[in-house]
């Protein structure tokens, strides 16, 4: 008696080459056995592929067989990137609202414990299923502007205190009350919006200004950081705009030092840069600042506080500044 031997070999798809041999045979009315001898298979792999791929009167046809074979390969591997709805739901909300997918995947772990994502994950989610989200992020735009630097008038400021004074203390963020200014301003209006940033803490605050002058800048910091305690307003750092002039009086009306940026070097003070960027998000360089008003600048204002940051371990700077208070 003949026995067959089968080698063992590890698993391996069936060929454009192979599925011909097994349809020549078939429509020979030749065996599985013997077809799977010739080809050096299993018979059950043979008996599989046909019965699988063949139509519904029983004809098996090799080039369809492989189609469908790799079609079935292509959507084997393919998976919901986001296939929890409770976590898509957190994504788009979040995303709505400004944050990027870093501060959801970091913030995640607070508000769902049982949850994980990473902001891959979201960034691919965006870009290859969702792509409408795109507009929410810092990149929403299809392609990049090359930026051409404009030569401008430099501007000469009284009792100026350059940056490269600024104690160490401050550069590391070591102590609260030291601020950064900045103004976004818009060709469509003589208006104008101030923005403040706390070095330590991340508070932002926002005020319209009615004009982007020396006067009106001065009155919309006093009005912002003179409520605030003596240990909330201890220096502020400006870039060289012209609306900065008046710096100096400032040492008396908040009792706070002030130092400038070294001219072209806005980066010095990258952290109201960020925040200015934030607030062109919501209302990019066209929009007219004198139709917008108070209550948006608010609630502006207020988003920005509640987005969470990683230097703060995904804590929001209300809550930072929260649990700061709480340990002094």
């Amino acid at each position: 008696m003949q026995f067959t031997v089968f080698t063992t070999r590890s698993y391996r798809v069936l060929t454009q080459g192979e599925r011909e041999e097994i349809m020549i045979g078939h429509r020979q009315s030749e065996s599985i056995r013997s077809i799977s001898r010739r080809l050096e298979r299993n018979p059950s792999v043979v008996s599989r592929e046909i019965k699988n791929n063949s139509t519904e009167e029983g004809r098996y046809q090799a080039y369809w067989a492989q189609m469908r074979s790799e079609r079935r390969r292509r959507q084997s591997r393919w998976r919901e990137r986001i296939a929890d709805r409770l976590l898509r739901h957190y994504v788009h909300e979040k995303l709505s609202l400004g944050w990027s997918p870093e501060q959801i995947s970091g913030r995640i772990r607070l508000d769902m414990p049982d949850k994980r994502i990473s902001h891959e994950t979201i960034y691919q989610y965006v870009f290859k299923k969702e792509r409408s989200l795109t507009r929410f992020l810092v990149c929403g735009r299809k392609s990049r502007r090359k930026r051409i630097r404009k030569r401008t008038k430099r501007v000469v400021i009284p009792y100026r205190t350059g940056i490269e004074e600024r104690p160490e203390h401050i550069n590391n963020r070591k102590e609260i009350g030291h601020w950064e200014a900045d103004t976004a301003v818009s060709r469509q209006s003589k208006q104008a919006l101030m923005v403040l940033q706390e070095r330590a803490l991340g508070l932002t605050f926002l005020k319209k200004l009615p004009r982007c002058t020396a006067d009106e800048m001065n009155d919309a910091l006093t009005s912002r950081l003179g409520p605030l305690p003596e240990v909330m307003r201890r220096s502020i750092t400006f870039d060289n705009g012209p609306e900065n002039r008046h710096h100096y009086l400032l040492r008396d009306e908040l009792n706070c030092k002030t130092y400038f940026c070294t001219p072209y070097s806005s980066w010095e003070k990258g952290s109201v840069e960020n925040a200015v960027g934030l607030t062109r998000r919501e209302w990019p360089k066209k929009t007219d600042y004198a139709l917008i008003s108070d209550e948006k600048i608010a609630t502006l204002e207020y988003r920005l506080n509640t987005r969470p940051r990683k230097r703060f371990e995904y804590l929001t700077p209300f809550e930072y500044a929260g649990s700061v208070a709480s340990t002094h």
